[in-house]
Formats: C-alpha cells, sequence, structure tokens
C-alpha cells in the first residue's frame, strides 16, 4: 500500500468551529483567511478519510456512496437558524472502493466496520473542506468517530482506529480529524447569543495537547492522552460526557505515527481557543 512514487499524505486536526457560522458570520471573516492559507496542505492528496465529532457511533461506520450529498445534522435547530445554514452544498465526491477497502482494513485490525449508503457529509466536512478545497476536487470518505463505555475507553479506541487507518497516508490519502480541541457548546452559545465571556483557563488545556502531539513516540503520546481527564483544565474545555469534539483528534495522534506532531494553527473565539494539528 505504499508505492515508492508516492509522498506520504498529510494527518491533519482541524477544529470546524461554531456550528455553520465559521462560513456565515462576519465576526469570523478572520477564521475563514486563516483556513484558506492552508489549502496547500491537501495539494497531491487522493483522497480524504475524515473523521466527523458530529457522527459517533460503537463501531466505525463509512460512508460508501460515491455522490453522499449534504446532511444538516443540526436540523433540530431550524427555528434558530439562519436559512443560510441550510443552503450549503459541496461539490466533493465520496469513494466506494475506497470505503470497501478501509472496511477491509478495520475488519482485519478487530474492528465491526459498518458502510453507510445513506449517510450525507455533516458540517465537520462541508465547513472547514469549503475553506480548504472550495472546488471539491478531493474524494472525501466521511468517517464516525467511536463511542466507548466511559471517556478513557473512547479515547482508546478513537486511537487504535487512528493507528489502523495510518498505512492509508502512504497510499496518498490524507487523514483528517474535524473536530475542536475546544468545545463547551453552552460557553460558545452563551458567548454568541448573549455576549457573556467564556469561562477562563481553556489555554492551559491547550498547553496540555500540544505537549502530547509533539511525543515523537507513538507509544508514549497515546499514555499520555489516555490520561488528558486527569487535567485540571479539561472540564473547561469539555465538559464530562461531552467530549466527543476532541476525539477526531485522538484519531489523528494515533495515526501520526512515529512523528512528533505540529500545532500549524490557532483561532481564537471570544476567549475560546481552538486549535490545529498536522502529523
Amino acid at each position: 500500500m505504499s508505492p515508492s512514487n508516492l509522498v506520504r499524505a498529510p494527518s491533519l486536526f482541524l477544529s470546524h468551529g461554531t456550528g455553520p457560522f465559521p462560513l456565515l458570520d462576519p465576526e469570523q471573516e478572520s477564521y475563514r483567511e486563516m483556513i484558506r492559507k492552508h489549502a496547500s496542505k491537501l495539494d497531491g492528496v487522493k483522497g480524504i478519510l475524515l473523521f466527523s465529532a458530529h457522527w459517533e457511533t460503537e463501531e466505525p461506520r463509512i460512508t460508501a456512496s460515491n455522490d453522499p450529498g449534504i446532511y444538516y445534522d443540526y436540523e433540530d435547530m431550524r427555528d434558530m437558524l439562519p436559512p443560510a445554514a441550510f443552503k450549503f452544498q459541496y461539490a466533493a465526491c465520496g469513494n466506494a472502493i475506497l470505503a470497501a477497502e478501509v472496511a477491509d482494513r478495520l475488519r482485519d485490525c478487530g474492528f465491526n466496520p459498518i458502510l453507510d449508503y445513506q449517510r450525507g457529509f455533516d458540517h465537520s466536512v462541508y465547513v472547514p473542506m469549503t475553506l480548504l478545497r472550495p472546488q471539491g476536487d478531493i474524494p472525501i470518505v466521511q468517517m464516525s468517530i467511536l463511542r466507548g463505555q466511559d471517556e478513557e475507553d473512547s479515547t482508546q479506541k478513537n486511537i487504535k482506529l487512528g493507528q489502523a487507518v495510518e498505512c492509508f497516508r502512504d497510499a496518498g490519502y490524507a487523514v483528517i480529524g474535524s473536530g475542536g480541541s475546544y468545545h463547551d457548546f453552552r460557553a460558545i452559545a452563551n458567548a454568541f447569543f448573549s455576549n457573556a465571556p467564556i469561562p477562563a483557563g481553556p489555554e492551559k488545556f491547550e498547553d496540555f495537547l500540544l505537549s502530547a502531539a509533539t511525543i515523537v513516540d507513538p507509544v508514549q503520546r497515546e499514555t499520555v492522552l489516555l490520561k488528558w481527564r486527569g487535567h485540571s483544565a479539561s472540564i473547561i474545555a469539555h465538559p464530562v460526557g461531552e467530549a466527543e469534539h476532541l476525539m477526531p483528534f485522538m484519531i489523528v495522534a494515533g495515526s501520526g505515527g512515529n512523528r512528533a506532531g505540529v500545532r500549524f494553527d490557532m483561532f481564537v473565539y471570544r476567549g475560546a481557543p481552538m486549535s490545529f494539528y498536522s502529523w
């Protein structure tokens, strides 16, 4: 799976921000500009395995259609969101052959993957990818994150999932985790709708993620990441029981191999830091 003429594709963690608002909110133009300047990170990539924080399942699910379309996963907020939030389109196709290959690989690694022919791309895909690759010229296979018995179990399962798909990077397929290094939904909503301040301290958790990401040895990196909830600022960044936006980071860290991760950018929204990593 690693032809000598291919350069290893990147593994990227993207903080996709506050629902559809990164594409709509005038206040977040700086976010849009920041994402656009990193578009070259996907140059030469054959396809993308994109893990969505908004698709959490007990076993891996994989979009298996060549034309997945769009899924507005915030449909239950239609009365609260502007009509434009339900008009997004993204031209990227799927890749049924790649989806089947990923499923085979995951079975070999002890998972029980499910090919999903119905689900479309949710906003974990079309928000960041509209900015990174507006032409939609790279096929995308969207995948779910894994839900465990508790947060530590979820963390371990998602790291193992990332380790299982790392080999696809050597075949030219990027691994992207789309979630958030900070995600207290209520705090962000209060900041957006009521101008309430974000609780202080999330930058301390960002420091922890950076220190863990830069560990070269993958076994040591996994050991440190499994203890993330023990960090005092973890509750500020990810309330207990609501850590799904951190799990794409765990997948990307798992797929990083024996290289140090790099925090290549950060966006701060009303005091909430949102980081971006590459391996």
